[in-house]
């Protein structure tokens, strides 16, 4: 384990990690993995349709998030990407969406891929803010915000990005659930891992996340001075 990369449990201790990082003062950055199986699932579903009280879903751990958005999967050929500064009064979440896809152009550059930031249709937890390759979703964003006593916001912004393993099987499970709970229909055939792309030519999960991590310090030293203060 290093700074630059957490190994981690389970999602609910990198939540919790997202969450103390939400918590501090001034910008940071934070990439985590963890190494079992599981599913993130949006509060205000869980409470939607009853789910109070369920741990797992087809053997898959539950762990609640508390921001929006639909069910994802969790597991160890994934990294998550959060990061956490403040804007002033006036930014828009566009802009903070808008910083994820730069940091993820910037740290994947190296592997020459033709990048989409689109809604990807039939996707789990679906979004216009997507990575997609020719149709097919490679990543997944997310932000929270909450107001600060001096004035701007501090804001959370997230990323899951699909880098090996079956993530196709993943989203099978995904879309099991959405028939379960009468949800949209998920095609798994709409999301793809990096390694399925590139092959031996991708640099291993502890390389994509360190390009991430810099790439994220990077984008927020340009954003400074406003990130100068929490």
């Amino acid at each position: 384990m290093t700074a630059e990369l957490r190994l981690v449990r389970d999602a609910a201790e990198g939540l919790a990690l997202e969450s103390a990082l939400f918590s501090k003062t001034g910008p940071g950055v934070l990439v985590w993995s963890p190494q079992s199986r599981g599913i993130v699932y949006p509060a205000a579903l869980i409470r939607k349709h009853g789910l109070e009280g369920s741990t797992a879903f087809q053997g898959w751990p539950i762990t609640m998030r508390p921001t929006g958005g639909g069910p994802v999967p969790q597991g160890p050929g994934m990294l998550n990407l959060a990061l956490a500064y403040k804007v002033e009064s006036g930014a828009t979440i566009e802009e903070t969406y808008a910083d994820l896809a730069a940091i993820f152009c910037d740290a994947l550059a190296g592997l020459k891929l033709d990048l989409e930031i689109r809604d990807i249709p039939a996707s789990f937890c679906d979004g216009s803010w997507n990575l997609g390759i020719s149709g097919k979703k490679l990543a997944g964003t997310a932000q929270r915000w909450k107001p600060l006593p001096g004035g701007g916001y501090r804001v959370l912004a997230h990323a899951l990005i699909f880098v090996e393993g079956n993530v196709q099987a993943n989203a099978e499970m995904i879309a099991d659930l959405h028939r379960h709970l009468g949800l949209p229909p998920v095609d798994p055939k709409k999301h793809v891992t990096l390694r399925a792309l590139k092959g031996t030519e991708m640099p291993d999960k502890a390389e994509i996340a360190r390009q991430l991590y810099h790439a994220s310090w990077k984008r927020l030293r340009i954003r400074a001075p406003a990130l100068a203060a929490a």
